[in-house]
């Protein structure tokens, strides 16, 4: 008998359960609404958010598309280029190394981007393990490819040009600045380390930032809580994006209507997907809803990485306020259909 009391109880509080989330997830899933209008909160005070309606573009990985990711030679591209490019931002991120070093690196290993797997003899080559002089044999446009080709392929000792080797972030930031003609350009950069090689990360780009007073031109991110939290509590001065918790939360209290004070946020900007990217393409994290509810609250939406024209002038027109492209060029020509 108490067997079956047991049983009994167990389906009740599933039901109840699904009774309580099935509402929740049909109201996550609702296709998007057109008809809505953008919203403009006249009393943001948040700089990331673009009061004429056109988004700031952002090189991603400092426009991977056009050079090999994250290397001083995209970023040369880029700056050369951007009479016709337009980038507001520069989107990188960064590893520590085994000394202390802070580069520019998106994975945790060598591996995807360089010859890292066949000068070491093995796979797994992360970034903290070696010191920044033994990371300098390694060739960072080894697997670049562009119209089906790989340019820089097959590289090796002195045929691998300075601007291909890694390179450490306050070289990258000082060339931008140096080279910016005047121009204020913004950083996102994320923290892509784990535990404590992400707060060691964490306190060398603190320092770099703080140097060169780029304090309100920098947002930092870490999808990493424990570093997240690491760098919102040790560094609160430096702006942050949501992780990807808070993401999470900000969705569903966007979909079910509810208050975001009652989370009290401390990010300045959401920095997500859009298309299949959101979940394969199953929620729309780019529709006029999701980017007015952020505004409300003071909150800026910016998209990764948006390589599609049509999703560029989607995501224009919905009031989006940063586009984060690995084609810089496109994304100012879509752009520019939409004005």
């Amino acid at each position: 008998m108490l067997q079956i009391f047991v049983i009994m109880r167990g389906i009740v509080r599933t039901l109840t359960a699904l009774i309580m989330v099935l509402p929740m997830v049909s109201t996550m899933c609702l296709p998007d609404m057109p008809w809505v209008k953008n919203e403009i909160n006249p009393d943001a005070v948040n700089p990331y958010i673009t009061e004429d309606g056109d988004p700031d573009v952002s090189a991603h990985r400092s426009g991977a598309g056009i050079a090999p990711q994250n290397t001083l030679m995209a970023f040369e591209k880029v700056i050369e280029e951007n009479n016709t490019l337009g980038v507001d931002t520069f989107e990188f991120d960064v590893q520590i190394t085994a000394d202390g070093e802070l580069i520019v690196l998106h994975d945790l290993t060598y591996d995807s981007t360089t010859n890292a797997v066949e000068y070491f003899g093995h796979k797994n080559v992360y970034a903290s393990s070696l010191t920044f002089e033994e990371a300098q044999v390694l060739n960072m446009g080894e697997n670049f490819s562009i119209d089906g080709e790989y340019p820089y392929r097959g590289l090796r000792g002195d045929d691998i040009p300075y601007n291909l080797r890694v390179a450490k972030c306050d070289d990258i930031i000082d060339y931008i600045e140096a080279n910016s003609n005047g121009r204020k350009y913004r950083y996102i950069i994320e923290n892509k380390g784990e535990g404590k090689d992400g707060e060691r990360a964490a306190d060398r780009l603190y320092e770099i930032i703080t140097e060169r007073s780029l304090q309100d031109r920098v947002i930092w991110a870490s999808d990493e809580q424990d570093v997240s939290k690491y760098m919102e509590e040790t560094y609160p001065d430096i702006s942050r994006s949501a992780n990807i918790l808070e993401v999470f939360n900000f969705y569903v209290f966007c979909r079910m209507g509810w208050d975001l004070d009652d989370l009290d946020p401390t990010y300045v900007a959401l920095q997500i997907p859009y298309g299949d990217s959101a979940a394969g393409g199953i929620i729309n994290l780019g529709s006029k809803q999701v980017i007015n509810y952020a505004h409300k609250y003071d909150i800026a939406v910016q998209y990764w990485t948006i390589n599609d024209a049509d999703d560029v002038k989607y995501l224009t027109r919905n009031g989006a306020d940063c586009i984060m492209t690995d084609y810089p060029q496109m994304a100012f020509e879509a752009m520019k259909e939409c004005q």
